[in-house]
């Protein structure tokens, strides 16, 4: 009978021993902790205003990380995030006026959390006031920030109180100003000079507009509006289809189709407009879609597979870099060469809201120096009679006649047609021009 019990005796001080030191138990997966949409979203608002962190790059690391966000889901944080950045100086001026605290001195996640109970409160009107303020509340007590519950809660519901004012407000007294036009003042004042008010605050508008959708290439070769995930239709995987707005579209028709044509995209990621240009063009042409950037490559590689196009050359190369087999006897080769150079980007803000926190006069000026080494270099490529087209999907005048003026000017070149897109007619905002090189006299 002893013996027995000290066997037992042993048996659960053995099973204790196991239990303690996780021996013989089952492998398990760490649980991952989920996040709720208002919370993901108060994250990441973070990474972009106080990181610096581009808005996509954000939306796609977190997608990656959270995979338990549905379709439905993920829609719901994209909207959240893009309408608070795309709105923060319009939310930033309404917290102004009802916190003593100014913006500048809150604490960065506490900033982050407000702004999206803000742009809930006054500019989503499906969203009942209390998720759009307590989910914020609750983020703030998680983070063990109860001390500025009271100052948040009592903030918010003030503005809450007094919506319709404020967006009366907004209309009347601001319809012509930078908090109107969800602008910074740097942005506003750098559009106003190039285009006057009346064109500001119609491109401005169209920033805003809440018009969805985007344009894909369809079966025909033309430009058609669509909604929802494109990607995931047969006619885009077989290739009938491609995403490609209106604007950019027009590139590839200026080309002056030729057999056997050699052809140069110097700046080509993601790759649209050199896909355009091959599959127009024929396998008797080649194109040579190039990126300074090597990552970038695999976005140029991905269009051309999936497209079934053979007549195309992807590598990686820096456009200022002088290319000798584009030169035979010092004279170039090439019958087109497309320079759709990197720009500031200031016809996409309707798309990329962040563009705002990125711009600056000085960024512009850096990105016309850029431009121009770029473009002396690529224009050595074409030969006699052949076509330069240049291209950016901005609306800086600096980025767009001016260097239409600067290639007239120092290169052996002449006009042939130049076309602006203001944003939302109907595409995103573009410039090109395209250049005939002239004859050795």
């Amino acid at each position: 009978m002893e013996t027995e019990k000290r066997d037992k005796n042993k048996k659960r001080s053995f099973r204790r021993e196991k239990r303690q030191t996780g021996e013989g138990q089952a492998h398990r997966e760490p649980v991952l902790q989920q996040k709720t949409e208002r919370e993901a979203v108060i994250e990441l608002l973070y990474s972009v205003f106080e990181e610096g962190v581009f808005l996509h790059l954000a939306l796609r690391r977190l997608f990656a990380e959270a995979p338990y966000f549905d379709t439905r889901k993920r829609a719901f944080i994209t909207k959240l995030s893009h309408g608070t950045v795309e709105r923060y100086i319009q939310l930033d001026y309404f917290l102004s006026l009802y916190s003593k605290t100014p913006i500048e001195k809150m604490k960065p996640i506490l900033l982050q959390a407000m702004r999206l109970s803000v742009y809930q409160l006054l500019f989503l009107d499906k969203i009942p006031p209390h998720a759009a303020i307590n989910e914020s509340l609750n983020y703030l007590k998680k983070r063990k920030l109860q001390g500025l519950v009271p100052f948040a809660n009592a903030v918010l519901r003030n503005i809450n109180k007094d919506k319709e004012r404020l967006l009366e407000e907004l209309k009347s007294k601001h319809r012509e100003d930078a908090i109107g036009l969800a602008l910074p003042d740097a942005l506003f004042s750098f559009l106003k000079k190039d285009y006057g008010l009346e064109d500001t605050i119609r491109i401005a508008k169209a920033f805003l507009s809440e018009e969805g959708g985007f344009f894909i290439r369809n079966e025909k070769g033309e430009g058609e509006r669509v909604s929802g995930n494109i990607m995931e239709e047969e006619r885009f995987l077989s290739g009938d289809v491609t995403i490609q707005d209106l604007s950019s579209q027009e590139v590839a028709k200026l080309a002056h189709l030729k057999e056997g044509a050699k052809i140069l995209d110097c700046c080509s990621a993601p790759g649209g407009k050199a896909c355009h240009l091959a599959s127009l063009f024929g396998e008797s042409a080649v194109v040579y879609a190039r990126d300074e950037k090597q990552d970038k490559l695999y976005l140029i590689e991905e269009n051309q597979k999936r497209l079934g196009l053979k007549n195309m050359r992807i590598e990686a190369w820096d456009a200022r870099v002088e290319d000798l087999q584009f030169l035979e006897n010092g004279e170039g080769c090439l019958d087109l060469v497309l320079c759709d150079v990197p720009c500031s980007g200031l016809g996409v803000i309707g798309k990329k809201a962040d563009l705002r926190l990125h711009f600056s006069e000085e960024g512009v000026k850096s990105l016309q120096k850029l431009q121009r080494e770029i473009l002396s270099t690529v224009q050595k490529y074409v030969k006699p009679g052949g076509q330069l087209i240049y291209s950016t999907c901005t609306l800086s005048k600096a980025e767009n006649e001016e260097n239409r003026d600067y290639i007239l000017s120092h290169f052996p070149y002449k006009l042939e047609k130049e076309k602006k897109f203001y944003p939302g007619e109907p595409g995103d905002g573009f410039y090109y021009a395209s250049f005939i090189k002239k004859a050795k006299a």
